[in-house]
């Protein structure tokens, strides 16, 4: 098993800490649409590309496609089986239920995956106010 190194989850804090904002507008934006979800990066899609190119706020939601992990950025819904198969990597890696609708209220979920496994990944959140914070045991 590869363990993360740590310039690695520095690299991918940093990455969310940067982006915070607009990830953070782009989960209210699917919220008010779609429910409660998690935002999902595939690192292996996103590859060099910048967050700001995606444009993430200005994709028409009439244009939304399935929830899937085969997207660089995407909303998955919770009741999608995307958030299910997560939610279930997550809890037994690191013992944290993303499934508690508690938890999900107060803050927005960020998973970086970096295979396609989804065996390898990081997890942070984002507070309402503008905290970032590393779940990772």
């Amino acid at each position: 098993m590869v363990e993360n190194s740590f310039s690695e989850g520095s690299k991918n804090k940093i990455f969310v800490v940067k982006n915070k904002a607009l990830l953070k507008q782009y989960a209210q934006k699917k919220q008010k649409v779609f429910g409660l979800g998690i935002i999902v990066i595939n690192l292996l899609l996103l590859g060099t590309a910048d967050i700001d190119e995606l444009n993430l706020l200005d994709l028409d939601l009439e244009e939304w496609q399935e929830p899937t992990v085969h997207q660089p950025i995407s909303y998955i819904s919770y009741d999608s089986f995307w958030f299910k198969m997560i939610g279930l990597k997550i809890k037994k890696k690191h013992q944290i239920d993303i499934q508690d609708l508690e938890n999900n209220t107060q803050q927005v979920f960020v998973v970086l995956i970096k295979d396609a496994a989804i065996e390898h990944f990081s997890i942070y959140t984002i507070k309402q106010g503008t905290k970032v914070k590393s779940l990772e045991s």
